[in-house]
């Protein structure tokens, strides 16, 4: 069975850029009728918040994101300290005990000889009688796993044949000096025993995937199949960055009445190699769906995007599927004649209101002629149970010198006063020759 798992940190809220993830590894599962966990990673004790597990946990069931299952890390250490001692006993992790000062004091040397900032391997030199007296002194020690230095390839479900060389990287740190893990071995852990059988995360992972084999193999399991999507660019080709991470926030599109069909529609198109329609997500059932077919080249942020796929799906909802979005929308007390009425000209969320103020009559700021007025007004029995066309014909037949604009405007201004709106034959068959004379007689504005 295929099983895929979003294993977010708790340290801030949901944006674009993490949730492409997590909608890639969920869509992945639910294309091939695997499961999909959700994991939270928050083994960091300082910048973990609840209210940020309440946060992605709530942004996930308002996309309609399920999960199979959900794990805390932070309830798992007993297993990972378990797991690490049988690397401690195979010699597999080393103990080291640099303060953070020694190792960037190492690091502007190397740099400054133009060599690579990796570790050394100090540490390894350390006998066994060394240690022990550093450990008496009061000394203690954290812990790197001691990689093969050898090249890690493998066949990536999105970017093809990757090869990754450790021998340019540094061993990992795996276990802080105060016991606490760092983001490698509670991941891999997890995945074993989770059976995960599909990682789909952002290429900046691509070294961490390389490390995260050998420590698969340290621990007698076979790597899962890795897929790493090329990373969101914001709109002017920079990198996303925490400073903007607010803006593009699952909350804020969430705030701003965005529809969960807006969301994905936009997240199963970023980077695709072909367009799709703003249905897919919904009707599609996903399964035309292919890692493969994801560009190698960085996708950027495209709000335009989002809001085409929002204005799409607004207008092809009904009454009914309109109310089920959205809680407020109730408030407004639209009428299924009404909704019909504006919603081809919706353009927002927030437009839904302004139209239906404006076909309410709320925003009355432009007035008919006079002319125009009397016109109707003396001819008024005669409009009655006319349609749009006849209407017209009535109306120039009893003064050739309208135009079929001075008609359309005047008339827009008697229904609604103001420019924008449903176009003036929507407006006329909405209201008829009636309420037509019913604002004639009763508006004192006219």
């Amino acid at each position: 069975m295929t099983i895929t798992r979003f294993a977010p940190s708790p340290t801030g809220h949901l944006h674009l850029g993490n949730l492409r993830s997590c909608f890639l590894n969920w869509i992945y599962a639910k294309k091939n009728n695997g499961k999909f966990i959700l994991r939270f990673d928050d083994t960091d004790k300082e910048r973990s918040r609840e209210e940020y597990v309440t946060s992605i946990a709530a942004d996930l069931d308002w996309l309609n994101i399920e999960f199979n299952e959900k794990f805390f890390q932070s309830k798992r250490v007993d297993r990972y300290n378990e797991l690490f001692d049988s690397l401690i006993s195979r010699n597999l992790v080393y103990p080291c005990f640099e303060t953070n000062e020694e190792l960037e004091i190492k690091k502007k040397l190397q740099l400054k000889a133009g060599k690579p900032p990796i570790y050394d391997r100090e540490a390894l030199n350390l006998s066994k009688e060394e240690i022990e007296k550093k450990i008496l002194k009061g000394e203690t020690p954290y812990w790197r796993f001691k990689l093969s230095q050898s090249k890690i390839s493998w066949n990536d479900l999105v970017k093809g044949k990757i090869e990754v060389d450790l021998s340019s990287q540094s061993d990992p740190v795996l276990r802080r000096a105060d016991g606490s893990y760092l983001y490698h071995f509670p991941s891999v852990v997890d995945d074993i025993d989770m059976k995960i059988t599909h990682i789909i995360r952002g290429e900046d992972h691509l070294s961490n995937s390389a490390v995260h084999n050998e420590i698969f193999l340290s621990l007698d399991s076979n790597p899962p199949l890795f897929g790493h999507n090329p990373l969101m660019l914001n709109e002017d080709g920079t990198k996303l960055s925490k400073r903007n991470f607010d803006s593009i926030s699952i909350n804020q599109f969430k705030a701003k009445g965005y529809t969960t069909n807006s969301i994905l529609s936009y997240l199963y198109s970023v980077g695709l190699n072909s367009d799709i329609s703003f249905t897919e997500v919904k009707y599609n059932n996903f399964q035309d769906f292919d890692l493969f077919k994801i560009s190698k080249n960085l996708p950027k942020l495209d709000i335009q995007k989002i809001d085409f796929f929002q204005k799409n799906t607004l207008r092809a909802m009904d009454i009914n599927e309109l109310n089920n979005e959205f809680n407020d929308i109730k408030n407004l007390n639209i009428s299924e004649k009404e909704w019909n009425l504006i919603k081809n000209n919706v353009e927002s969320y927030k437009n839904i209101e302004e139209l239906l103020d404006i076909v309410r009559r709320k925003r009355v700021e432009l007035k008919p002629s006079k002319e125009f007025v009397k016109l109707l007004m003396n001819n008024i029995d005669d409009i009655k149970n006319l349609d749009f066309e006849s209407y017209i014909g009535l109306l120039i037949e009893k003064d050739n010198k309208l135009s079929k604009k001075d008609i359309f405007m005047n008339t827009r201004y008697i229904l609604t006063g103001n420019n924008n709106g449903p176009s003036v034959k929507e407006l006329y068959l909405f209201f008829g020759a009636d309420e037509i004379e019913r604002i004639l007689n009763e508006s004192k504005t006219l």
